[in-house]
């Protein structure tokens, strides 16, 4: 018995699903069958579920499509300006939503069917609806025919794959919550801790998979409510011990086991509650269930530390005291869902109450890349005549421009071998092979074994780009119908074709921003600076003061810069070429990247500390000395808005501490005056978590200008050929 690998029988599937759709289309003698191959070729994925879901979103897509396509024929029949402004507009508007967490391919597909079906149709309206249905009906067809071969041809679920995953994630949060555990224990250092960018992998695929899983297992459709929640805790979670990880620093000076006295039985307590959550998920019952435990603070050795250290350490006990919460709604979660625990014992999290629309303008400039690209290839197809492709040039232009426009990092020219290869590839099947061939039977054997050979030797996720290029080429070059043709001139205008879209996709990818990767982050370090200034000048003391409707919309759009802009700085970050950079290494790029995602951790946690009830007499006793503080730090954020490297870190460091100093000892006169007057404990914990976050704010600030004067920023700006 032959045993055949998961590559091959994905390989077979893919190639017999393409074949069958191709056969029933040239049965029926539909038009344009390859629309129904292109179904087969962009849904065909590693598993059941995974390829249903993206099935589903493309059938969805396509008949939305339809409805927007068809809509602006009948609006815009005979005025072609307005209705490539409506096209483009909704192009645009289909680009923007791809940016969003859910339903991306639905959104690209919506878009780019609606381009093809608009210029398939646009010159010709009488045939519009045919065109739209026939659109419709293969794809649905190329969806059927993929979605039967793959339930009954070697199944692949997503369970197995989904659970592993779910285990290694939490492996992952295990690891890094063991490492900051035994850096404060004084065992070992930090350096086994996880990486950040593995935990977000990590997290990126949990997501995927669960969407895939909850498709093609009924175990997890049944549970899916519990384990979206699982899914929103170990988002939390994972907040948490990034945060806690990035303060272990404030820590290091203190004796950790006189202050906190229990601080080895509660982290005993959490590696208990990680070890159970991953017996349960790999389907062993608890050894034990979660105890009651509290992290324990020796109020006698409390006294004896400065207000800064008292701080840090209220801070750090908070955290655990989240954490201990949080691993225990993980545990609750995932033993209803094994069915190891008591039912009804985990809560649904508080839905968050929407912001209103906040836009982002990573999307707003994908969305006029895209509105660009198309708009070229338009005046292209109008004022060049006899243009290679015709409207086939604007339909391919389309579908190009939204893939790229919100891939800004991957540089243009990595599509140039793929896309040669294809061609080639493609080409040689069609002169040489092609002709000879004879009826459905010698056609079917042709189409079977290209699309298998490109899905084998293009199995992997990063060869996707290689795979998708060469199906699609395939079915473009080939143009199999019923009455075949053969022309040389099919090749030669389809790399023509191409040759002009890549010319527009050049262009577009100057606009309305250079392209270079150390460019862009030096204009997303200066946006993020920008809404650290705005956000620290909204903290003024200003009683009298009701934010309007604008300046709240402002303070949530800035809050979601300062928590979104440093992952984007780092997917740009990743794409530098330190190479051509003298001065500068991937690992002061890396600390860079590091540094500012603390800093964003911080003014965060300083902006919701603010929010909490303090004191009246501490408030306005120490009123001066923050104001003071503020200003320094607003002006810090300014210049480095202008010119992220100009910092000086020991000028800096000199300067805060000096504030740090004065605050601490105003605080000590505050706290003398009003010992008749004491506080209560909150307002006392309170206090402490806000003048904590004060002092991280000032480390954070102080780390980043360190690591930004380590880089030389000079060849960062130099003009020169990519």
């Amino acid at each position: 018995m032959i045993l055949l690998s998961r590559r091959t029988k994905e390989a077979i599937k893919t190639a017999l699903a393409m074949t069958i759709a191709y056969g029933i289309a040239l049965s029926m003698d539909w038009d344009r069958p390859y629309w129904a191959a292109f179904a087969v070729a962009m849904v065909s994925l590693a598993t059941i579920g995974q390829s249903l879901n993206k099935a589903a979103l493309r059938m969805a897509g396509t008949l939305l499509a339809m409805i927007v396509a068809l809509s602006l024929i009948a609006l815009f029949a005979q005025d072609r300006w307005p209705f490539v402004l409506a096209l483009s507009a909704w192009v645009g508007f289909c680009t923007y939503m791809m940016g969003s967490a859910k339903h991306q391919y639905f959104w690209q597909v919506g878009g780019f069917v609606s381009v093809i079906i608009c210029m398939d149709a646009g010159p010709d309206p009488a045939y519009a609806f045919e065109t739209a249905i026939l659109r419709a009906q293969e794809t649905g067809l190329g969806i059927l025919v993929y979605s039967l071969v793959s339930i009954f041809l070697w199944p692949s679920s997503s369970r197995a794959d989904f659970e592993a995953t779910a285990c290694k994630l939490t492996s992952i949060q295990h690891g890094l919550f063991t490492a900051g555990l035994a850096l404060l224990l004084g065992k070992a250092g930090d350096e086994k801790a996880p990486q950040r960018a593995v935990s977000i992998q990590t997290q990126t695929r949990f997501n995927l998979l669960l969407d895939a899983a909850e498709s093609d297992s009924y175990a997890i459709r049944e549970n899916r409510k519990a384990w979206r929640r699982y899914q929103q805790h170990l988002l939390k979670l994972s907040d948490t011990l990034e945060r806690s990880r990035d303060s272990l620093a404030d820590l290091q000076e203190l004796d950790l086991l006189r202050l906190l006295p229990n601080l080895a039985a509660f982290g005993d307590e959490i590696e208990s509650r990680f070890i159970q959550i991953q017996h349960m998920l790999a389907g062993q019952a608890p050894d034990r269930h979660p105890t009651d435990i509290s992290v324990a603070l020796d109020q006698t050795a409390l006294g004896e530390l400065s207000h800064f250290h008292k701080a840090a350490l209220v801070v750090s006990r908070k955290r655990m005291q989240v954490l201990e919460s949080q691993t225990r709604a993980l545990f609750d979660t995932i033993s209803d869902i094994r069915g190891f625990g008591k039912p009804g014992t985990a809560v649904d999290t508080p839905a968050r109450e929407p912001d209103g629309f906040i836009p982002d303008p990573e999307r707003i400039t994908s969305a006029v890349r895209a509105m660009l690209v198309l708009w070229l290839a338009w005046l292209s197809l109008v004022y060049i005549g006899d243009i290679p492709g015709g409207t086939g040039l604007v339909a391919i232009a389309g579908p190009f421009g939204m893939a790229i426009s919100t891939m800004p990092q991957v540089p243009i020219s990595k599509l140039f071998k793929p896309l040669v290869t294809s061609l080639l590839f493609a080409s040689v099947l069609y002169i040489f092979l092609m002709p000879k061939l004879s009826g459905f039977i010698g056609l079917g054997m042709m189409i079977f074994a290209t699309t298998f050979t490109l899905c084998y030797l293009f199995a992997e996720p990063r060869q996707m780009l290689g795979r998708v290029f060469g199906l699609a080429l395939f079915i473009v070059i080939a143009g199999i119908s019923n009455d075949q043709t053969y022309n040389f001139l099919t090749i030669t205008t389809t790399a023509m074709m191409f040759v002009i879209i890549f010319a527009i996709l050049f262009i577009t990818a100057q606009i309305p921003f250079s392209p270079r990767p150390e460019r862009n982050v030096l204009r997303l370090l200066g946006r993020f600076f920008s809404s650290c200034e705005y956000l620290m000048a909204t903290m003024r003391q200003d009683t009298g003061h009701t934010p309007t409707r604008l300046e709240r919309w402002k303070s949530v759009f800035h809050r979601r810069e300062l928590a979104t802009l440093p992952q984007k700085i780092g997917v740009w970050a990743g794409y530098i070429n330190t190479g051509t950079l003298p001065g500068t290494t991937p690992q002061q790029v890396e600390a860079l990247v590091n540094s500012l995602q603390v800093l964003g951790f911080r003014l965060q946690e300083l902006l919701e500390e603010r929010d909490t009830p303090q004191a009246p007499v501490l408030v306005q006793n120490l009123l001066a000395d923050v104001r003071s503080w503020r200003l320094r730090a607003q002006d810090t954020f300014r210049q480095l808005s202008s010119a992220p490297d100009t910092g000086d870190q020991e000028a800096l460091r000199t300067g805060l501490e000096q504030m740090m100093t004065r605050l601490d000892s105003r605080i000590h006169e505050t706290l003398d005056r009003s010992a008749g007057d004491p506080l209560s404990a909150s307002q006392d914990e309170n206090f402490y978590r806000l003048l904590g976050a004060y002092r991280g704010v000032s480390e954070a600030l102080v780390e980043y200008t360190g690591n930004a004067g380590n880089i030389d920023w000079t060849g960062w700006r130099e003009e020169r050929f990519a």
